[in-house]
């Protein structure tokens, strides 16, 4: 399941069930962000807890005598957003707790969790009702270093398998000061989003990608100013030598210019010969690209759909349907909007009306 599926899932059992989500991938893909991203957008509060660095005690609570009765008592635990914890402010009255890597968890530990999971409680600390519990986790196989899960516990949750997905990966990165040079890499290799290893084969020395860490090398060709042999020996310590090497070659070749998005939204003219240049040689990796980066940023302003009438107007009909299509998938509450605007429409209105019914 992609990730934009997946937090669609998690809203939807946020909102109308009890349920406890158990976002499952390989390192990197975006487990937590996708939490963070589906709190987000609820407007509620978030909080993630790496459970394997708690113990079992952490959880159930400092134990306080209560002489008077003859009883011990529990306190509830502030990092948990329990009835009282809501109550004395810490916490929003709603939001998602994250357990992160829960089969990295002691068995000890995670024997106290199951009435946590199971009836939202501990030690008589109730979750205040509007706190939903999440967890992460990675596949249970030899790649990672994981406590098997027994079926008691994997009944307490919905599985939820993601898999990394370029396109979710590019709108993410637009929304987040993507770089262009990285982007226009993974377009044209996409096999190079995720690559798994053995743990056998995995060393400081030797790492692979993940989307983790090409937004991190997003960050530092961003942000930082080296020359190309400091920034390949600094890259491949992100996604390791044989990646860095193929971005650097793949950059070293490249004969063309990747237009600005904001200059294409402002003044596509300024941008024109650009776009025809890699419509000639025939670069649709490169233009799907661009194309994808128009649609998550422009805004439904007359000048900005002007000059994103005339791009599409520029492009072949099959990358005319696929702009349209992507902008339907996309931005769908803006589409009947846009579509008004751009007379581009028109000319491929019947073939994507007749590929939606089909």
């Amino acid at each position: 399941m992609r990730i934009s599926e997946a937090k669609q899932c998690i809203k939807e059992l946020y909102l109308n069930t009890e349920s406890v989500s158990a976002l499952i991938s390989e390192r990197g893909v975006g487990k937590t962000s996708a939490y963070q991203q589906c709190a987000q957008e609820l407007g509620i509060g978030y909080m993630g807890l790496y459970a394997a660095a708690l113990e079992g005690p952490d959880f159930m609570g400092l134990p306080d005598k209560d002489r008077e009765k003859g009883i011990t008592r529990y306190l509830a635990p502030q990092f948990l957003p329990t009835v009282q914890a809501v109550r004395e402010g810490f916490f929003p009255e709603k939001g998602l707790l994250v357990l992160e890597e829960i089969n990295r968890v002691p068995s000890d530990t995670t024997s106290v969790l199951y009435p946590l999971l199971l009836e939202r409680r501990i030690n008589n600390h109730s979750l205040a009702p509007g706190w939903k519990i999440g967890v992460t986790m990675n596949p249970d196989t030899m790649n990672y270093t994981v406590n098997a899960l027994d079926d008691a516990m994997l009944d307490r949750f919905v599985s939820i398998e993601i898999t990394a997905d370029l396109d979710d990966y590019t709108e993410y990165s637009v929304r987040n000061n993507a770089n262009d040079n990285v982007l226009a890499f993974l377009q044209a290799c996409p096999d190079m989003l995720l690559i798994t290893k053995k743990a056998a084969d995995a060393t400081a020395l030797t790492k692979s990608p993940t989307p983790r860490g090409w937004t991190k090398v997003q960050e530092i060709m961003n942000n930082c100013s080296l020359n190309d042999k400091l920034m390949k020996q600094l890259i491949s310590g992100i996604v390791g030598p044989e990646t860095a090497s193929a971005l650097f070659g793949f950059l070293r070749d490249r004969d063309f210019m990747i237009p600005s998005t904001d200059k294409l939204l402002e003044d596509f003219e300024a941008v024109r010969v650009d776009i025809l240049d890699i419509l000639e040689r025939n670069r649709l990796d490169i233009i799907s690209l661009v194309i994808k980066k128009a649609v998550i940023s422009f805004k439904t302003e007359a000048e900005q759909l002007a000059n994103l009438n005339a791009f599409v107007e520029c492009l072949p009909e099959e990358l005319g349907i696929l702009f349209f299509k992507l902008l339907l998938s996309r931005r769908q509450e803006d589409f009947e909007a846009v579509i008004t605007h751009m007379s581009t429409f028109e000319k491929v209105s019947d073939k994507i009306i007749s590929m939606m019914i089909a």
